[in-house]
């Protein structure tokens, strides 16, 4: 077995070969509260993946559900909601200030025993100094076994092109779960491991902003173009 740390990138996270790090066949995707795998976002190539303002990894990435909700070796990378059923407003996403032009209508979800996954189209948003800023609301449902079920999000966003100028859409949402062989259980990985995968893609923005992103593109944190 290849040991957890050698598979983690510089910021906890792993890395697809598409971002410079292992293979995500390569990549032990840990257990957390009796359920091992995790969350893949996968996009077209040299995509740049941004969680919140942070870059952390192009095309694809994989983040464990240790990783994501937290444990005593990670810190959450998803921000735990307060109410599952709390709206996700602009300033939110984008900051102090900012305003939504458009939210998603329409959503994919996927679920498992332990771990269910809601990927909806982007929120559109004017932000404060009046750059667009389009951001992916992934939320997330976390239902360890006999304890309470929390609720997270998971704001990411893609951005391809020098000035930042693709607009991408969702496209599908997966989940493969099963149990791994023996001799790994044995080793001490969970008998329950769930892998999702949210993909997007590359498409037409919306005719309300599309010569916008055209000329000025979208919002990108840090300019790091």
């Amino acid at each position: 077995m290849v040991p957890a740390e050698k598979n983690l990138a510089p910021g906890g996270h792993c890395l697809s070969s598409g971002g410079g790090g292992y293979p995500l066949d390569e990549c032990r995707l840990e257990s957390h509260s009796g359920c091992s795998g995790g969350l893949i976002i996968q996009a077209d190539p040299d995509t740049r993946i941004y969680v919140g303002d942070k870059l952390v990894g192009t095309t694809s990435v994989a983040f464990t559900w240790a990783q994501l909700f937290g444990d005593q070796r990670h810190s959450a990378i998803a921000t735990e909601l307060s109410d599952p059923n709390q709206p996700i407003t602009a300033e939110m996403l984008s900051g102090e200030g900012a305003t939504k032009l458009s939210e998603p209508n329409a959503t994919g979800v996927v679920a498992t025993a332990n771990v269910q996954v809601t990927q909806g189209k982007d929120y559109m948003i004017r932000r404060a100094d009046g750059s667009l800023d389009a951001v992916f609301a992934i939320l997330l449902v976390w239902s360890p076994p006999n304890q309470t079920s929390a609720s997270y999000l998971l704001p990411v966003r893609l951005r391809k092109g020098a000035s930042s100028e693709t607009y991408f859409g969702p496209g599908p949402v997966s989940t493969t779960g099963g149990q791994p062989p023996r001799f790994m259980r044995i080793l001490g990985r969970s008998p329950n491991e769930t892998k999702t995968k949210c993909s997007f893609t590359a498409t037409n923005p919306p005719a309300t902003v599309a010569e916008e992103i055209k000329t000025k593109g979208l919002w990108e944190p840090g300019e790091a173009k």
